[in-house]
């Protein structure tokens, strides 16, 4: 039995890292889906902030004034941090994405999530489909 532990766990550790990774690049598409859903749901405009300093992202109802920022007194809907050994770099586009009420996003480009095993792109294509890579 600890022979059987002693080559299982250093396995386990391991892969903690590639797991990680893998699980903040799929709760980012998540968040980009609900945002797009929102959009539709709320018909305004949803928009997804990154803050790759304090690596998070917000996800907040752009209503007063629509100007693809989050400003106070506009609803924020979610907000994601990034587990601890996971960085959430700028995106291609800029920090913001806006999603219309029809569900379309107002920008394009990739958001890269990276750690120690690697990176992880998420793209964000007009049509507001979104998709790791």
């Amino acid at each position: 039995m600890a022979v059987l532990s002693a080559v299982a766990i250093p396995n386990i550790v391991g892969a903690l890292p590639k797991n990680r990774l893998g699980g903040s690049a799929r709760e980012i598409l998540s968040i980009l889906y609900f945002a797009k859903m929102a959009a539709i749901k709320e018909n305004l405009n949803v928009i997804v902030e990154f803050k790759p300093a304090s690596s998070e992202c917000i996800v907040s109802v752009d209503d007063a004034p629509e100007d693809g920022t989050w400003n106070a007194g506009e609803r924020i809907l979610k907000r994601y941090k990034m587990p601890s050994g996971v960085n959430l770099l700028a995106p291609s586009f800029g920090n913001v994405v806006s999603f219309n009420n029809r569900g379309f996003a107002d920008k394009t480009g990739d958001i890269t999530v990276q750690n120690s095993k690697g990176n992880r792109n998420i793209r964000v294509l007009p049509s507001g489909h979104c998709k790791i890579l």
